[in-house]
């Protein structure tokens, strides 16, 4: 191939190749949102806004009550003993705010209950909302847009990409047995 490159231009291709190569990865990199993205909020508080993980909860400040939520809770095994074939083709969308005192308590026993359950995570997305001054709960790059997210947390269960339930702001009997009920069909 160097052979076609004309004598003496060989650096300049060499150069606009280098070009090329690092313009592909600025864009590649460029069109993922970040995870993890800490704010403040009106209140002055730091807040995780947009997609979420584990790192990011276990992280400060979110671990002083994410890390202790999680360990101590007792996962109610009895409703779910027969759960966990169901949700292979499970997607959750977890909608929540690290403001939000439900949200801070509810968010860790949800993660211990998947952990219990052995869902694979990346069938799972959570999203970190900022309440707006006028009450409406938004992220950078506007997952809850047209999801009717007026509370937090939210948990939607989909499979197949048709909704089959969800869990808003807190569960009705408990988070093991209101998930089952969607995942099984029996609604709530």
């Amino acid at each position: 191939m160097i052979g076609i490159i004309p004598k003496g231009r060989f650096l300049h291709y060499l150069f606009a190749m280098k070009k090329t190569i690092i313009l592909v990865v600025l864009i590649l990199t460029g069109c993922e949102a970040p995870v993890n993205q800490e704010t403040i909020s009106s209140e002055g508080e730091s807040i995780l806004i947009g997609e979420i993980n584990w790192t990011g909860l276990a992280g400060n400040p979110y671990r002083e009550w994410f890390v202790p939520g999680y360990q101590s809770y007792v996962v109610d095994s009895l409703s779910l003993s027969d759960l966990a074939p169901e949700l292979t083709n499970i997607d959750v969308t977890l909608f929540m705010g690290t403001w939000c005192e439900d949200s801070q308590v509810q968010v860790p026993q949800f993660y211990k209950i998947l952990d219990y359950l052995h869902f694979n995570m990346d069938q799972l997305q959570v999203i970190g909302l900022e309440k707006e001054e006028d009450g409406r709960l938004v992220s950078p790059q506007h997952e809850e847009s047209g999801l009717d997210i007026g509370f937090v947390p939210t948990i939607i269960f989909v499979r197949n990409g048709e909704e089959l339930g969800r869990i808003t702001e807190y569960p009705r009997k408990s988070l093991e047995k209101d998930m089952a009920e969607i995942i099984k069909g029996e609604g709530i």
